[in-house]
């Protein structure tokens, strides 16, 4: 059985949820982890090396602004791994006998890729979003990708909008797979369902646009007193969506949880009719990959109410499987919502086809044999 070492920012990130998974169980946990820092929150316990953990020497901290000046003319990562560190990773692979190496996220596959590609471990990386959307607008990102992708031995995509993103700009790699993050479909499934009952998980920030969904159910919400809307997840954006609340006299109809364990949401969103979901690109450039709660709210036999945005088209058929509007399209959104409301829907047939789908398509543990077949059917002496 293959050993796999996977570089990513922390062990272990809540909100990190798929890269989570791969650590728990690509390779039925045979696994490493290379990560910058270490955190309270760990569901397993695997080998690790924590990257600013490493004590580096004299020569590497004198070194240290000398190289930022190259990396930057040079168009190399900023933050390079030189020196002690790069001698510390190396041996920990050693250490561990690493058969493949998976960086999570653009841009950990960058640094890691243009450090230790030479090193003769075929290296992978996944784009998850904020990789392929924000970061690709930044032209000195886009040379890094450019240098470092002849040197992967293939690239993930959660998304087939994320892989379109980087190939417009002619960043393209012969072993390209979209595989989603998935879920577990065994665990969200459906329970027995609150009519008229509407759920909202996410981070409450600006790509997700809450404030959106919160007014349009008021706004439609308030001719049907019975109706609820659950709203899960905390951010900057949860004053503003307390305050629309407020302002509607709607506190009995929409309640705002804030961050809740994983068990809570689960629990909201198994017994939620439907799903709401105003994702939308920020200003900034910031857009979904495919997005996981939607995926979980397939799989719990949710009808998800989205928009035409980033990779959640690829997730749902329209009609069929759920429905979706353009980005800040309000008028349409609270039709939807409405109809969703007064009955219009026939949210059996659509919860059922959404669950069918989910199973079929998006069960992680499919998936991640899917992943594993990809990183076990790599040449390890020539990974390039």
């Amino acid at each position: 059985m293959k050993k796999v070492c996977i570089f990513t920012y922390s062990f272990m990130h809540k909100h990190h949820t798929m890269v989570n998974f791969h650590i728990e169980n690509l390779f039925d946990g045979n696994s490493c982890v290379c990560v910058e820092n270490e955190t309270d929150y760990q569901t397993v316990q695997r080998p690790i090396l924590v990257r600013n953990e490493i004590k580096l020497g004299i020569k590497d901290r004198l070194l240290g602004p000398l190289k930022k000046m190259s990396n930057k003319a040079r168009k190399l990562p900023a933050k390079s791994i030189f020196g002690t560190e790069r001698k510390e990773i190396l041996e920990f692979l050693r250490r561990e006998k690493v058969d493949v190496i998976l960086c999570e996220f653009g841009c950990v596959g960058v640094d890691i890729t243009e450090a230790i590609s030479d090193y003769g471990i075929p290296i992978y990386t996944y784009y998850r979003g904020y990789d392929a959307t924000m970061r690709i607008r930044s032209r000195r990102q886009q040379n890094l990708i450019r240098k470092t992708l002849p040197k992967m031995a293939g690239v993930f995509f959660v998304s087939g909008f994320l892989k379109d993103n980087l190939s417009a700009l002619g960043l393209e790699h012969p072993n390209s797979y979209v595989v989603p993050s998935g879920v577990n479909t065994q665990k969200f499934c459906p329970a027995e369902k609150s009519e008229r009952s509407f759920v909202a998980v996410g981070r409450l920030i600006e790509k997700k646009r809450p404030d959106l969904t919160v007014r349009a159910f008021c706004q439609e919400a308030k001719f049907f007193p019975e109706a609820v809307l659950n709203v899960l997840g905390g951010g900057p954006m949860l004053d503003m969506c307390g305050k629309i609340v407020h302002e509607a006299g709607m506190e009995n109809q929409v309640k705002l949880h804030g961050e809740q364990h994983h068990d809570v949401v689960l629990k909201y969103v198994r017994e939620a009719e439907f799903f709401l979901q105003h994702s939308v690109t920020s200003p900034s450039g910031d857009a979904e990959g495919a997005p996981t709660s939607i995926q979980e709210a397939m799989a719990c036999g949710c009808v998800v109410i989205a928009t035409r945005h980033a990779g959640i088209p690829d997730l749902i058929e329209e009609g069929k499987t759920g429905y979706l509007i353009d980005e800040l399209a309000m008028e349409d959104y609270r039709k939807h919502i409405k109809s969703a409301l007064s009955g219009e829907i026939n949210s059996d047939k659509i919860a059922q086809a959404a669950r069918d789908h989910a199973v079929t398509n998006l069960d992680n543990r499919m998936l991640i044999e899917h992943v594993e077949s990809i990183l076990t059917a790599t040449d390890t002496k020539n990974g390039n």
